[in-house]
């Protein structure tokens, strides 16, 4: 008798066993949660060229964003699909969140993969600010410091949450260089796995058919 083992259940799962007619229709989901992945993958592609160039650090950064815009071949027009898809996520995902709630594909057996979703969505916009923080300027040095002081806030862990996210004490040369990688490694890290692991279970549990 053949062992039921994790790939099993993945390949198993890799389709809904059963869907309602209705469910697969266009204006039943509206690709909101295709659309978001999508922008996803241009995000990454387009954050990869222009981390190429990007220089974390205190002294450099604004200089090294300037020379992409206006210096580096595309560069401008690479920075602003980057931007552009970045605030377009943003919509998509809550548009998505909004249908999903309407939907009421929150409750069992689909109210774990509604954590999930909204884990990504935490994830999203800390990934956002994160991006807004290594344009540093005078602005977004301002917003550092609001934002980690609020970490700081958090009590048992705030403080040391707040050390690790800027280097010290106070916010200064080396935050630059903790944000990038924030930006550029871990936060989108941490979403590929939970993208998949939402796929995954979309497909296990199944679509939420219309609310009567």
């Amino acid at each position: 008798m053949k062992k039921k083992g994790l790939d099993d259940s993945f390949w198993k799962h890799l389709h809904p066993v059963r869907l309602h007619p209705e469910s697969i229709r266009f204006t039943h989901t509206f690709c909101l949660g295709g659309c978001t992945f999508l922008l996803f993958l241009v995000l990454i592609l387009s954050g990869l060229l222009l981390a190429f160039f990007y220089l974390p650090l205190s002294d450099k950064a604004y200089l090294s964003i300037t020379n992409i815009t206006y210096l580096v071949p595309y560069g401008g027009f690479i920075r602003n699909i980057h931007y552009w898809s970045g605030q377009l996520m943003i919509i998509t995902l809550l548009l998505h969140m909004i249908r999903v709630f309407y939907f009421r594909a929150y409750r069992p057996p689909r109210h774990f993969n509604w954590l999930v979703g909204l884990a990504l969505l935490v994830l999203t916009f800390s990934e956002d600010f994160s991006g807004y923080v290594l344009r540093w300027d005078v602005d977004t040095f301002s917003a550092t410091r609001v934002a980690t002081q609020i970490v700081q806030e958090i009590p048992w862990i705030g403080q040391f949450f707040y050390r690790l996210l800027i280097g010290g004490d106070q916010v200064g040369e080396i935050t630059v260089l903790r944000f990038h990688i924030l930006h550029c490694l871990i936060l989108p890290g941490l979403m590929i796995l939970l993208i998949f692991y939402h796929f995954w279970r979309v497909r296990k549990d199944g679509l939420a058919d219309r609310p009567l």
